[in-house]
């Protein structure tokens, strides 16, 4: 072991950075965020398949919905709603089934698309070895975008009379809508898609926003948004079943994912609180069963009922956000705001439709929803997002040698410059090297303390060092 090795291993403390390590050894992989053990949620494979082909399903009727009325005279509308019953209008025809097809074609192509756009690297790795195209970020993103942009331009298809009094009609309307939702979920996606509870957690939200779509585009209870949103599960037929799973098995969704979508939280680099990681979930769980309740009890059932579920969901979505600095001490900023930007919209929203009546019932639900959906999204996105502890906030203890003299300004240079202060000194004298000391002092050391010993004790072989 020459002197510089023997140097680096006796100063130890100062050049270690982790737990004995010399600085730069390796310290093992470092954990990939969306990979580790905080983004895994048991079953999640599973749930996505189920929500993606639930999501298909409702696509494929409103395929078909939208197929036989442009192609086949409008017969797909078979029920008219009279307030209380729905009773047969025009029956369909035998022709109109040729459409059945296409619909089912469009179902699937909707369903694999988010299948391969919320795929795992395991699923994205098996696809790849059949040689299909498109499976980058951007690509699976592109889905997403695409997809929830078309969610929003048919939602406004289907409700055109609700818009007639912004400029430009509904055809304004959806293109504007369409392209802020769709690029703000495309850009979403690609940024937090390596998260597994979010990408879980899009679909939970997608099968809200399809199956509500379903119902509104064969519902026969007429202008239903001038009532209240909850008015599309009331006309016991397909239209209604189609709203009423979705908010059910959605609601159901986000209570199961309560303890994923809070996970990160609890890292340490975020200071939670004693007992609120477990409040927040208790809030989440009761959201999500409030949901359950609003599609379980139709309004037009026991709607004392109907209307606790709902004003439930309400207040434990405002207690979640208004307690965002009491869950943890140190939340990124962005997802605070958002919390309180959410309760100031929702109170202006209240305001609107409850104080001055600028819109109806069924506009602040929408909005409610939304907000709902929105920031448990955020929620994962933020807190799965912020930096990580990098490796010099844990070598805070090591002070750098300070450099002092005319080689400060060369240390600061770069590599580079301090060769050329090497081959080329200030002033153009090279130092000549102090003579060091003999390095193998402790060996001297012990053979002395051995022969003080006398006696027996002196025939002992000093204490081994490890010489090199």
């Amino acid at each position: 072991m020459d002197r510089q090795q023997r140097r680096v291993v006796r100063s130890g403390r100062a050049d270690r950075g982790l737990h004995g390590r010399p600085i730069g050894a390796p310290t093992g992989a470092p954990r990939q965020r969306g990979t580790g053990r905080l983004d895994v949620l048991p079953g999640a494979g599973l749930m996505r398949r189920g929500f993606a082909l639930l999501i298909a399903l409702a696509a494929a009727i409103v395929a078909f919905q939208e197929l036989t009325s442009q192609f086949a005279g409008g017969h797909a509308q078979v029920h008219m709603y009279d307030g209380h019953s729905a009773v047969p209008l025009v029956e369909l025809h035998a022709q109109d089934l040729v459409w059945t097809l296409p619909a089912l074609a469009a179902g699937v192509a909707v369903g694999a698309a988010l299948m391969v756009a919320s795929a795992s690297r395991g699923g994205i790795a098996a696809l790849r070895r059949f040689g299909l195209p498109g499976l980058g970020r951007d690509a699976r993103a592109r889905a997403n975008g695409m997809t929830w942009g078309a969610v929003a331009v048919l939602a406004v298809h289907f409700t055109g009379k609700a818009f007639v009094v912004f400029p430009g009609g509904h055809n304004a309307v959806a293109v504007t809508l369409g392209s802020v939702l769709g690029i703000g979920t495309f850009r979403l996606h690609r940024h937090a898609i390596e998260h597994e509870a979010y990408r879980t957690f899009n679909l939970v939200a997608m099968l809200l926003a399809v199956g509500s779509l379903a119902s509104m585009s064969i519902t026969p209870t007429g202008a239903w948004w001038t009532h209240n949103f909850s008015t599309l599960g009331t006309s016991d037929d397909i239209a209604a079943a189609c709203f009423n799973v979705a908010i059910v098995v959605s609601g159901a969704g986000m209570a199961a994912m309560a303890v994923s979508l809070t996970r990160a939280v609890a890292e340490p680099r975020f200071g939670a609180r004693r007992g609120a990681i477990t409040a927040m979930r208790v809030l989440i769980v009761l959201i999500g069963v409030c949901l359950m309740g609003v599609g379980l009890v139709p309004i037009d059932g026991a709607t004392g009922l109907h209307n606790v579920a709902a004003s439930g969901a309400a207040a434990s979505f405002a207690v979640l956000c208004l307690g965002v600095q009491l869950w943890a001490k140190r939340l990124p900023r962005s997802l605070v705001v958002a919390s309180y930007a959410s309760i100031v919209i929702e109170v202006i929203a209240m305001v609107a439709y409850d104080g001055i009546g600028v819109f109806n019932l069924t506009v602040f639900e929408i909005v409610a929803f939304t907000l709902v959906f929105a920031w448990l999204i955020a929620l994962v996105a933020i807190t799965h997002a912020s930096p990580q502890p990098t490796d010099a906030a844990s070598r805070r203890h090591i002070v750098p040698a300070r450099v002092t003299g005319p080689h400060a300004a060369v240390a600061a240079e770069g590599p580079r410059a301090r060769t050329a202060a090497r081959r080329h000194p200030p002033g153009g004298r090279i130092p000549r090297r102090t003579p060091r000391g003999p390095a193998r002092t402790a060996t001297l050391h012990d053979v002395h303390r051995a022969l003080r010993r006398g006696g027996e004790g002196a025939d002992e072989p000093p204490d081994a060092v490890p010489i090199g």
